[in-house]
């Protein structure tokens, strides 16, 4: 059916609640391999204000997927049970913005999903914005080449918070490691664009995150690595 209709699909507060132990019992089945199917979504579910980072039993699924030799990606999600005129959604909604030549018009929403399948969009829980992003020259959720081991990731960053520290998140298909540049000098309202370079020898895939004072984050979507001959 996700095939037939051109869709996309995701568990959904993975590995807790009723989620608990998947994605992990059916990473081998047919469904999870296919690209329509992107693994499991964001939400910074169970909060943690102890940790300087939102949602990192999520995150920590997007670089184990990546680990597992998947290209998968990850987007945010939000429980909404009951909705009426007093409820504030959007400060309380984690945000996917995706790049889009012109809004898609109903009822054609190709070009929304081809994006997304592309993993050209970042996530956000608002506070941060990931403007444009290049690693190795190549957006979010491309392909790029790891030549001699060296990474250059360039980000354009909106924030609202003074922001706490920026970071490359990379794996080997084994292990997770990551670039931590402290941003402890900046002030609420900024804007900036930052550079991080890394030496990654054997890096398959390397994400980018950033998180404010306040543990609000926004990160990009991995982006997989060939070996330079």
């Amino acid at each position: 059916m996700i095939h037939r209709e051109g869709g996309l699909a995701w568990q959904t507060h993975p590995r807790t609640k009723g989620s608990a132990g998947f994605p992990d019992s059916n990473k081998n089945t047919f469904f999870f391999k296919d690209p329509s199917w992107f693994g499991g979504a964001f939400k910074a579910l169970p909060s943690d204000y102890s940790t300087p980072r939102l949602g990192e039993r999520a995150l920590n699924l997007l670089d184990d997927m990546n680990n597992w030799g998947y290209r998968k990606f990850m987007p945010g999600e939000v429980d909404v049970f009951k909705i009426n005129h007093t409820h504030e959604l959007y400060a309380h909604m984690n945000i996917n913005y995706v790049k889009l030549d012109r809004l898609p018009r109903h009822p054609d929403w190709s070009p929304l999903l081809e994006a997304l399948k592309k993993g050209d969009f970042f996530v956000t829980t608002g506070e941060i914005l990931i403007s444009d992003f290049k690693l190795n020259g190549t957006p979010e959720g491309g392909r790029a080449k790891l030549g001699n081991g060296a990474l250059t990731a360039d980000a354009d960053l909106d924030w609202t918070f003074p922001l706490n520290f920026c970071e490359l998140v990379w794996g080997d298909g084994d292990k997770v490691f990551r670039k931590i540049v402290p941003a402890s000098e900046t002030h609420q309202f900024g804007r900036q664009r930052l550079r991080i370079t890394a030496e990654a020898p054997g890096a398959k895939w390397v994400r980018f995150a950033v998180w404010d004072v306040a543990a609000n984050g926004a990160m990009t979507q991995p982006v997989r690595l060939d070996q330079a001959p």
